[in-house]
C-alpha cells in the first residue's frame, strides 16, 4: 500500500521510516518533513491547505501516519497560535483529506491528555489535560474522530509517553537534554517529582507499525504505549551519569514540580490492548539512553 508519514525527519519519524517500510512493500512510503526536509524526504508545509491537498493527489495514500507535532509544552505556551496551527489545524486538515480519499489514518497523541491524578489510564479513561499542549493534542484526537464519523475502523490514535532515542542533537528530546548537563561535569538540580515512563523511539515505532497492520484489517480506536520503567527526570539523569562513569551525586534531587507549563504527576498508561497482541517494549532505559547519547559524550 501507499503510506504517507508526517514528521519523518523527527525522532520518532526516523524510526518509523524503517519500521513502516515492510508495510509499504509493493507500494510506496513517502516521508514528509518541513524545516529539516532533505532527500529522500519530501518537503511539505502541513499548515498549507492547498499544498496538503496537492500532496494527497500526488501520493494517493492508502494510509496516513501523522507523527508531526510541536511536542514541547513550554514552546507551545510561548507561541500557542503557531502550535495550534500544526497540532490541531494540520491534524484536522490531514484527517479530512484522508477521510475524503478513503485512506486509513493513524494519529500519534500523548499521555498528557490526562491530568496525572488517577493512573493507570485506560484507553477509555476520562481525559483532562493540564496544559495547552495536552489540550491541543486532545483536540487533534477529536478532529480525527469527527473527520471519519461513523467509520471508526478507519482511524487509530496511539498515545505515547516521553520519548527518547538516537538523536541528532542532545536537545532533540527532554531525556537526552539531561545528558548535556551530566557531561558538563558540574552539580545541577533535577526535577524528582513526576513519574515518567520513557519510551524509546524504536519501540514506539514497532508498536505503531503493529497498530497500522491492525488498522489496515479494520481494527481502529485508541491504543496506549506504556514505557516499561518508571523514572523521574532525576533518576534518568543519574542513570546517564552512571552509564558514563560520572558521579551520580552531581545530580541533585529537586522534589518540587517543574516550572513552566503544568505537568501531570503520573500519567502511566494501561497498555493491555497492545500486550494482548504480544507486544512489549524491548529496550531497557540504561542501554537505550547510553546508545542514544554516546556520540555526544566527552572523549577521555
Amino acid at each position: 500500500m501507499n503510506i504517507l508519514l508526517t514528521g519523518a525527519s523527527g525522532l520518532l519519524g526516523r524510526s518509523l521510516m524503517k519500521t513502516l517500510a515492510p508495510l509499504a512493500e509493493g507500494g510506496s512510503l513517502t516521508g514528509l518533513a518541513f524545516s529539516r526536509a532533505k532527500a529522500p524526504l519530501a518537503a511539505l508545509d502541513l499548515t498549507d491547505a492547498a499544498a496538503v491537498r496537492a500532496a494527497f493527489g500526488r501520493y494517493k495514500p492508502d494510509l496516513v501516519v501523522h507523527a508531526a507535532a510541536e511536542r514541547r509544552p513550554d514552546v507551545v505556551d510561548g507561541d500557542p497560535e503557531a502550535a495550534e496551527k500544526l497540532n490541531v489545524g494540520a491534524t484536522a486538515l490531514l484527517a479530512a483529506e484522508a477521510a475524503s480519499a478513503a485512506a486509513r489514518f493513524l494519529y500519534v497523541s500523548t499521555d498528557y491528555v490526562f491530568d496525572g491524578s488517577a493512573p493507570p489510564y485506560r484507553i477509555d479513561s476520562p481525559t483532562h489535560p493540564l496544559q495547552a499542549y495536552g489540550r491541543m493534542k486532545l483536540a487533534g484526537e477529536e478532529a480525527v474522530a469527527a473527520a471519519f464519523g461513523s467509520r471508526a475502523d478507519f482511524f487509530a490514535v496511539v498515545r505515547i509517553p516521553i520519548l527518547y532515542g538516537r538523536v541528532e542533537s542532545l536537545g532533540e528530546s527532554p531525556v537526552t537534554e539531561l545528558a548535556a548537563k551530566v557531561f558538563a561535569g558540574k552539580p545541577f538540580s533535577c526535577e524528582d517529582w513526576a513519574s515518567r515512563y520513557p519510551a524509546h523511539a524504536d519501540d514506539v515505532a514497532r508498536a505503531v507499525a503493529l497498530v497500522c497492520g491492525r488498522l489496515s484489517a479494520g481494527e481502529g480506536g485508541t491504543w496506549h504505549f506504556a514505557g516499561a520503567e518508571m523514572l523521574t527526570k532525576c533518576a534518568m539523569a543519574r542513570a546517564i551519569a552512571a552509564a558514563f562513569g560520572a558521579d551520580p551525586a552531581l545530580v541533585r534531587s529537586d522534589p518540587n514540580p517543574p516550572s513552566g507549563a503544568p505537568r501531570p504527576r503520573d500519567c502511566r498508561l494501561d497498555d493491555s490492548r497492545l500486550r494482548a497482541l504480544g507486544f512489549s517494549p524491548e529496550i531497557r532505559f540504561a542501554e537505550g539512553v547510553r546508545a542514544a547519547v554516546s556520540p555526544f559524550a566527552p572523549r577521555p
